[in-house]
């Protein structure tokens, strides 16, 4: 198992929204150079005070981690015979973790803020809508081991999300903001594979026997 596989996963997710969803230009009516930043920590007061300025800010934060079982294998492990064909390896089907995400906009923008917050969901919900998987190039070059799986994404969460992020809300004091939900499912190998010998001679001892 590779211990760094979320940090891992929110790094390609970040290049993900950044380089796929958000390089875009927003008729919004702003300077040209203006950008939309992207932050992962607790939209609390205190990332509303230090990280969101006019320009629309995208929150990201992590609020559940649990066990995606509508993937779950129901066939029994399998094995298969390895390059040099000495050895056939027996591996144990992954788990797979479902890491849901609450996507927010934010700006302190005088007028016109919900609009332009708005406006910013929009793209990311066309934006991510239009993916059933993360990119491979963009996984590969953090070096997440997916294959052949793929960490599949889903928006509006899972069954429990709406409640997850109701009790985040809750826990930060702050006022409910509009909101995506988007839920990775990640295959996460927990099992170290096993190496079986390959059966390669099966010798026979007959007797004949006179009636």
């Amino acid at each position: 198992m590779d211990p760094k596989i979320i940090y891992k996963v929110q790094q390609a997710l970040k290049t993900f929204i950044n380089e796929r969803i958000l390089s875009v230009d927003l008729d919004i009516g702003t300077s040209q150079d203006s950008e939309i930043s992207l932050s992962f920590v607790a939209p609390d007061k205190s990332f509303f005070d230090k990280s969101v300025s006019d320009e629309p800010t995208v929150n990201c934060y992590l609020i559940g981690i649990a066990e995606d079982v509508t993937r779950r294998q129901s066939e029994p492990p399998r094995t298969y015979l390895n390059t040099a064909q000495t050895h056939r390896v027996y591996q144990k089907e992954p788990r797979f973790v479902s890491l849901t995400y609450m996507l927010t906009v934010w700006s302190k923008a005088e007028a016109g803020s919900a609009e332009l917050e708005h406006l910013v969901l929009s793209y990311l919900l066309s934006g991510l809508g239009a993916y059933d998987f993360l990119p491979e190039d963009i996984l590969n070059s953090y070096g997440v081991e997916d294959k052949p799986y793929g960490i599949r994404t889903q928006l509006f969460g899972n069954e429990h999300s709406e409640k997850v992020s109701g009790q985040v809300w809750q826990a930060l004091g702050s006022t409910p903001k509009p909101t995506l939900l988007l839920s990775l499912s990640v295959p996460v190998p927990v099992f170290t594979p096993d190496l079986l010998p390959v059966i390669q001679e099966i010798e026979t001892d007959m007797e004949n026997k006179s009636v």
